[in-house]
């Protein structure tokens, strides 16, 4: 008789997809355990769909308070101008990567794609629907599915809205905490801009800073200057127009945080979501919190009324000795006290 690890290192001799795009075959990790209770039945809707937050995501959530869980690698669009660039006005083509770990063939996994302004705090009432697709994921196999309605990227925002993908299958494996990849492994989200800027330009990237409780409350904005050597991943999976050499600045680009001077609105109540939230910010993570002061180029401060949204806008300017091919990357971390309730990620490289 095979044992449990036998059947979850195996998985078939090929996949089976009706989707388009690659099809991956990694080593299953370890799922929860099973419990049979003492009899001999077969094993039952033992299916684990992921669509990982970073490259080593393998499904276990609640993610560790702090994580930076808006840099999937699993979504992505494709644009006239490369991967992850999406260009307004036309076509873009959006993906997503299902992953299934279980012991068991998913089948019938339904796929949803969703875009969002630039945005903090992505909730299901910000969010609109791009498409639906299903695709088979055998087990022990990953399995690229292609949105199968284009997406028109708004004019307004220059194409760099954000983008979450939802898989699972209704009954069997079924979504637990929509649009909140911290509390669920079905969705993943990208809230990602590259800017391919020559040195001396400025530039100046707006998001939407959002309170999303029912109370007043002073929301902390934090610009992170991160290092990588020798580049970010998300950075390697760009298609044409980057240069053959990047790498990681030696110098550091000033940047600043401030309000536009637009009014600010108001969005949809989102009860669930914002409990979810607030449950989540009854951990203790002061020592996260110590760790990311310590990173922070700048700090910014606002109250914010209960499901307020305004724009913020962090401006830059790249140093007049930056060299081709030099990279710099920026994390805005909106949080609520301690509790981190969404980011945005801008990677700079200079051409």
């Amino acid at each position: 008789m095979e044992t449990i690890k036998e059947i979850a290192t195996k998985g078939g001799n090929s996949p089976r997809n009706n989707g388009k795009g690659d099809n991956k075959r990694f080593t299953a990790p370890q799922i929860p355990k099973l419990n049979f209770n003492g009899r001999k039945e077969p094993v039952h809707d033992t299916t684990w769909i992921v669509v990982r937050a970073d490259f080593s995501d393998q499904g276990d959530r609640p993610l560790a308070p702090g994580s930076v869980f808006w840099e999937s690698p699993d979504v992505w669009v494709q644009s006239s101008a490369g991967i992850n660039q999406p260009v307004p006005g036309e076509n873009n083509t959006v993906f997503a990567t299902i992953n299934n770990y279980g012991l068991q063939d998913a089948t019938g996994i339904m796929v949803k794609f969703w875009w969002a302004d630039p945005s903090l705090a992505i909730t299901e009432a910000t969010a609109h629907l791009i498409g639906t697709g299903f695709v088979d994921v055998p087990s022990g196999w990953s399995v690229t599915l292609q949105c199968p309605t284009p997406w028109v990227p708004v004019v307004e925002n220059g194409g760099h809205e954000c983008l979450i993908a939802e898989a699972f299958i209704q009954v069997i494996d079924p979504l637990t905490a929509p649009m909140d990849p911290m509390d669920d492994r079905h969705v993943g989200q990208k809230n990602e801009q590259l800017l391919l800027l020559q040195k001396g330009a400025k530039f100046v990237t707006r998001v939407k800073a959002v309170n999303i409780t029912d109370t007043r409350k002073e929301l902390r904005f934090d610009v992170q200057a991160l290092h990588f050597d020798p580049e970010h991943p998300l950075v390697k999976l760009r298609a044409a127009k980057l240069p053959a050499n990047v790498k990681p600045a030696g110098t550091t680009m000033p940047v600043a945080l401030q309000f536009d001077e637009s009014k600010p609105n108001f969005i949809t109540k989102s009860i669930l979501f914002a409990e979810r939230m607030i449950l989540r910010g009854l951990e203790k993570i002061e020592e996260e919190l110590v760790e990311a002061l310590e990173h922070s180029q700048v700090t910014h401060k606002a109250h914010f009324e209960p499901w307020e949204s305004r724009t913020l806008e962090m401006t830059g300017e790249v140093p007049e000795d930056a060299e081709v091919g030099q990279s710099y990357l920026f994390r805005i971390v909106q949080r609520i006290g301690n509790m981190v309730t969404g980011g945005y990620t801008v990677h700079v490289v200079v051409v």
